[in-house]
């Protein structure tokens, strides 16, 4: 049996076996939490003195009866407590002591997979009087948080996030899978919408893929991983939503927040990132910066035969590349409190890209019987430039009723891009000289404007409040519209050097202006409610969509209108006290994109001409996934199965003539399915260790309707693991581990790759500055490998880049003391926050 089937079932054997274990042992507990290790410590401080109070009275009471006593001790002589040995659960805390204000802290929280909370120092002020903003609870995050209908990653427990891009977090994360290209894909789909700040951005409208890996990670807070979205989000994307959370870097109280951020790396790679916020009264002000300047050497093998011709049988190409990268990033924001229940926030986002490129690259043509036939070489050079902005106008309004809420948006992004490419190309004899010392130069020309406006309201209306816990609803329904209107258009020019004339003269022929319209107009309603143990949701998403596209050369017009709907539903079961079963449908959609669409032919590589197909008609897939969780004393275990059945499904179809020319294009599908297993693991093994893992399993298969030729299926598998390792008193080490196994596509399949990260933290002033050491692709693995064929050819491409790198990092971040800001807030403040906190 192959060593991937062992590692499948030896998870799959150790996460039943641990799950049986630890049922059978809360069988023979009653099911109750007793097993559970909860704890709640802390230090009490005069706040004048800063010296412990000893016998101080430390007293935890149950949130659904504050009158039932559950613990109570006195602090010791160093001012500290601890109680332990309480079920987890929803408890107020009080904390007395003659001649001081009493401190009080509501809803503090112990659950299965956090069990402990430390409230570090606790500080009482000479008084009578009851205060409830001096208890700050200081318990970390989890590096994984889950949730219902979606996965939390906080990027800031990620030790990458110091130096690494977004695209560099996202390899640890569970699902999702980057290739040595920077594609992102979730569950073994390409097909995923990505967000920023829950919202689609012009920042990302162009090359998603290229924003990201220049987009610093450490100006990010989170990112969420949706496999299955429910109606009140927008459907598009196969596989799910990556929603990437920006930080604002705002104050929470009165004054300042700044943070800094600098690394350089082999091979000439530099970032920067800064933030400062200030908040004053009702408004707060926010800004931050980025900068990226990346160097990345390619190399590219071809080895292609073609069935059909006899003189082109067999092609041999190489080439070097070297892409300079260098981007701004910049956001400048402000939030106003208008009143206690409304707010309004305003955000204006830039972007400014400038990427490079130089290639060089060989080229050989042998006949059927291997003799030598044509030989070429090229010296391309390419230059992009793009700038982008987002604005955002952001309200909420609460009403009378708790929980009523309305939130309204508004977002324009922009973009435009300009593409320049030099192309010389060489014919040379078997030994690589020159055949004529004039080459075959051609320069082509593209530009592209993005345009989209976005209009989106969401009421919540609660029904019916949980009794047991005061801050959330046992039901409530949700209504919103959201409406969007893009426009993208798209000029390509190219010019022939003419040595008669000794200059580019353009080539009326490859003249392309290509103009694409869409609009989406959606409106949805959920309804959610629960019953003890058991939750539901509902969902129904109704949307119309208008698109045309124009080739202006041509005077021909598309035009694809269509009415879809989407239903979700979501139920949860708790099954014992630890164990809780989930079930969920969606329904989805994946529209063609520009370059899918555009039928004008790319000839600026002889050899592989590209062709976009106007009548490509949207994917629609439905997915359905069952999973259970299982808390334990400290580790949370996920598992879960997925099934997902696309029609329509958008490939890339490749031919080739008999003159040993491919063209490419892009055809609708009969239909895919994917379905599998999926297991995650998160929590801590000792206090010093925590550790992420996951693994998942499935098969997809494609079937096609030409003649079956692009029926396919297979296999694949990705592991991954992420260590996190805090040395007390020396520092904090982080190892991450990635496998993908092969993977299949309509017309042939990847091959295996893998990559392991180290990285390496020092903190230093109260942890307010740290250095950071790391090693990405370590065992510089990192490759991608595509085979394909088809009755007409076969051929087998190789990609690496320089992966392997080494970073060395430095971060500072300073701000007005919280705390003693608390303790400078007139006491109606202090009540005001009482009920708005508690």
């Amino acid at each position: 049996m192959k060593i991937k089937y062992l590692f499948i079932l030896f998870l799959l054997a150790a996460f039943a076996g641990y799950s049986f274990a630890q049922d059978g042992e809360n069988q023979q507990k009653k099911r109750d939490f007793s097993n559970i290790k909860t704890k709640l410590s802390g230090r009490v401080l005069d706040t004048e003195s800063e010296k412990p109070l000893e016998s101080v009275n430390i007293q935890l009471y149950s949130m659904k009866d504050t009158n039932k006593l559950v613990k109570g001790i006195a602090t010791s002589n160093d001012g500290t407590f601890a109680l332990e040995g309480f079920r987890p659960g929803m408890y107020q805390l009080k904390i007395s002591y003659i001649g001081y204000n009493t401190a009080v802290k509501n809803n503090l929280a112990f659950t299965p997979a956090e069990p402990e909370i430390n409230l570090g120092d606790v500080k009482l002020k000479i008084g009578s009087e009851m205060v409830t903003a001096e208890i700050e609870v200081t318990a970390e995050r989890n590096m994984m948080e889950m949730g219902v209908d979606k996965k939390v990653f906080n990027v800031d427990k990620d030790i990458n996030s110091q130096s690494g891009s977004v695209t560099d977090v996202l390899k640890n994360i569970p699902s999702i899978t980057v290739d040595s290209d920077g594609k992102i894909s979730l569950r073994g789909s390409g097909n995923v919408r990505i967000l920023l700040n829950g919202k689609p951005s012009g920042l990302l409208s162009s090359d998603p893929n290229a924003v990201l890996d220049q987009l610093p990670a450490n100006t990010v807070e989170r990112i969420e991983i949706i496999n299955n979205p429910s109606a009140k989000y927008d459907p598009e994307g196969m596989a799910g939503i990556i929603n990437i959370v920006l930080k604002k870097s705002a104050s929470e109280n009165k004054g300042y927040n700044y943070s800094l951020n600098l690394n350089a790396g082999t091979g000439d790679r530099y970032s920067l990132a800064t933030g400062l916020a200030y908040k004053m009264g009702k408004v707060s002000l926010y800004g931050n910066y980025s900068l990226r300047l990346f160097h990345m050497n390619f190399n590219r093998d071809n080895d292609r035969f073609n069935f059909l011709s006899d003189s082109s049988y067999h092609l041999l190409s190489f080439s070097n590349s070297r892409n300079n990268m260098l981007g701004h990033m910049g956001t400048i924001g402000m939030d106003y409190d208008i009143s206690k229940d409304a707010f309004l926030g305003l955000s204006l986002s830039y972007s400014n890209r400038d990427r490079s490129r130089s290639e060089k690259s060989d080229s050989k043509n042998f006949t059927l019987s291997g003799i030598p036939n044509n030989f070429y070489n090229s010296a391309n050079s390419d230059d992009e430039k793009e700038y982008g902005v987002d604005a955002n106008v952001n309200f909420r309004q609460n009403f009378g009723k708790k929980f009523q809420e309305l939130n309204a948006s508004f977002q324009f992004s922009n973009s435009f891009e300009r593409n320049t490419e030099n192309l010389n190309t060489y014919y040379t004899d078997i030994f690589g000289n020159p055949l004529s010392t004039n080459p075959v130069k051609l320069n082509d020309y593209t530009n592209e404007k993005f345009d989209s406006y976005t209009l989106q309201a969401d009421y919540t209306h609660p029904l019916k409040e949980d009794t047991e816990n005061k801050y959330k609803l046992k039901s409530k329904f949700e209504v919103g519209f959201r409406s969007v209107i893009r426009r993208t258009d798209n000029y390509y020019r190219a010019e022939n050097y003419d040595y008669n004339v000794n200059q580019f003269v353009e080539d009326i022929l490859l003249r392309n202006n290509f103009r694409y319209n869409e609009q989406v107009h959606a409106v949805y309603g959920t309804f959610e409610n629960s019953y003890k143990k058991f939750g539901y949701q509902l969902g129904l998403r109704l949307e119309q969509s208008y698109t045309k596209s124009e080739q202006v050369e041509s005077a021909a017009n598309y035009e694809n209108n269509y009415f879809s709907f989407f239903p979700s539903l979501f139920l949860k079961q708790g099954i014992t006290s630890t164990i809780e079963a989930q079930l969920s449908f969606t329904r989805r959609i994946n529209r063609p994109r520009l370059g899918f669409l555009n039928p004008f032919a790319d000839r600026s590589d002889p050899q592989n001409i590209r062709i976009g197909n106007p009548y490509l008609k949207p994917e629609y897939i439905n997915g359905v996934e069952v999973g259970l969780v299982k808390y334990l004393s400290t580790f949370a275990l996920t598992g879960s199965t997925f099934y997902r059945i696309t029609t329509d499904v958008i490939t890339r179809f490749a031919s080739m003539d008999s003159s040993g020319i491919s063209t490419y294009t892009f055809k609708n599908l009969s239909e895919a399915k994917t379905y599998g297993v999926e297991l995650i693991g998160t929590g801590s093994i000792a206090k010093w260790w925590s550790v992420n893992a996951s693994a998942s399993y499935f098969r997809t298969e494609l079937s096609g309707n030409i003649n079956g030729e692009l029926d396919n299926s297979g296999y694949s598998w990705t592991a991954k693991m992420v260590s996190n390792m805090a040395i007390p008193n020396l520092f904090d080490v982080q190892l991450s581990y990635f496998y993908q196994g092969k993977n299949v596509s309509a017309q042939g399949y990847t091959d295996p790759m893998q990559s392991c990260d180290i990285a390496v933290k020092k903190d230093f002033l109260n942890k307010r500055m740290s250095i950071g050491f790391r090693i990405s692709d370590i065992f510089n693995t990192q490759k991608f490998v595509i085979h394909s064929s088809t009755n007409t050819y076969s051929a087998d491409m190789y990609h690496k880049r320089d992966s392997r790198a080494f970073f060395l990092t430095f971060n500072y971040k300073i701000g007005t003391d919280e705390k003693k800001q608390k303790r400078q807030k007139p006491r109606e403040e202090n009540q005001e926050q009482q009920e708005m906190e508690y």
